[in-house]
């Protein structure tokens, strides 16, 4: 069985990870087995299933305790870039001396960590770990802010190419065409300059991890290609999590051209912390005096409460029109749900249970 991917970006501090948190809980409680995973570093998705810590494996999220009666089940984690390059390497690699030539190279303990784009893909492939185990019927992912969660929509093509690209294939070339034997040598004078600045060590500890590494490259190439065509199936959706701020519907805008360029599936916008008008026109009359108050401070108190209605109405006129904004642009079959602003921060399951109730059905997507 494949899952169904469903991937959650939107800019900093729109409520992502508290949507996708509650898009998982809600899909679970309708009977579905769900995974959410976070590549975002700063931890909140745990803070908003009150799980405490967590990690690379699953831990379940007890909705049994919230909802004796709930078909599912959901497991969140978050992303060990470390440890999935790890796993990748032990998998892929034809002997366990490879493997370990990899493993124990110092210069594969940083590129594991600091690499450019290393843990974009390592999100990538986790993903496409858990879409391949078919345990689940459906796993959200969780991006960092929009222009970081660029960077691993374009990581399975940087890595599928990284052993393609010209200095790459010289490193790993064999002695004899003058390749990364060359560097410890010294015998050109690239090899020299980058012994100047890295020491003669370091370059030759490059050097062969490269060497090293050729014997997992074709496997990471493949593994890039899946995840490729995963994300580009048609089990996946890509949902903008945004507001109606201007800020924030630009960034989301931006990211839906991204998607249609990259011809990848757009399944909605998710706009949250909209602003719904005052139910009832309000008029001085309607506004009694205050007991004990003069009629000068009762006229100040009427006149702010009117100045408050008349800027929320403001306010959400202003939201209106970037809603509007919004679903012109998305394509015809795509959805655009509506979240309420609410009047506190949503931290345990019950107030996820809330906010599911605006967020769109599976069968929806």
């Amino acid at each position: 069985m494949r899952s169904q991917i469903v991937i959650c970006c939107g800019s900093g501090g729109v409520g992502k990870t508290t949507v996708s948190a509650a898009l998982a809980l809600k899909w679970a409680l309708d009977g579905a087995t769900v995974a959410v995973l976070t590549i975002d570093p700063a931890r909140r998705l745990a803070d908003s299933l009150s799980i405490g810590a967590l990690s690379n494996e699953a831990r379940a999220v007890p909705i049994e305790a919230f909802a004796p009666a709930a078909g599912g089940r959901l497991d969140a984690m978050m992303l060990d870039a470390r440890s999935t390059f790890d796993e990748l390497v032990s998998r892929m690699a034809p002997s366990s001396d490879a493997r370990d030539r990899i493993l124990n190279n110092r210069y594969y303990r940083f590129a594991s960590e600091k690499l450019g784009g290393s843990h974009e893909y390592m999100a990538m492939e986790r993903l496409l770990q858990l879409a391949d185990a078919g345990t689940y019927d459906v796993i959200v992912l969780d991006t960092p802010p929009t222009r970081h969660a660029l960077d691993f929509l374009k990581a399975p093509d940087r890595m599928a190419g990284l052993m393609d690209q010209g200095v790459l294939r010289w490193l790993v070339m064999p002695a004899r065409k003058g390749g990364w034997r060359a560097l410890e040598l010294g015998s050109e004078a690239i090899a020299k300059v980058l012994k100047r600045l890295l020491g003669r060590g370091t370059v030759g500890e490059i050097a062969e991890f490269f060497d090293a590494f050729k014997s997992v490259a074709d496997g990471m190439r493949e593994r890039s290609i899946k995840v490729h065509n995963l994300l580009r199936g048609h089990s996946t959706r890509f949902l903008l999590v945004t507001t109606p701020a201007p800020a924030a519907r630009a960034e989301a805008l931006y990211f839906l051209g991204l998607l249609s360029e990259k011809e990848m599936p757009f399944g909605g916008f998710l706009i949250n912390r909209y602003l719904t008008a005052p139910a009832h026109a309000l008029r001085p009359e309607d506004i009694p005096d205050s007991d004990g108050l003069t009629a000068e401070q009762s006229a100040d108190i009427r006149a702010g409460i009117l100045q408050a209605v008349a800027l929320r109405r403001a306010r959400s006129e202003a939201h209106q029109r970037s809603v509007s904004d919004l679903r012109d642009a998305a394509p015809g079959d795509a959805g655009c749900w509506l979240v309420a602003d609410q009047e506190r921060d949503l931290h345990d399951l019950n107030g996820l249970v809330t906010l599911g109730d605006a967020l769109p059905a599976l069968a929806d997507l």
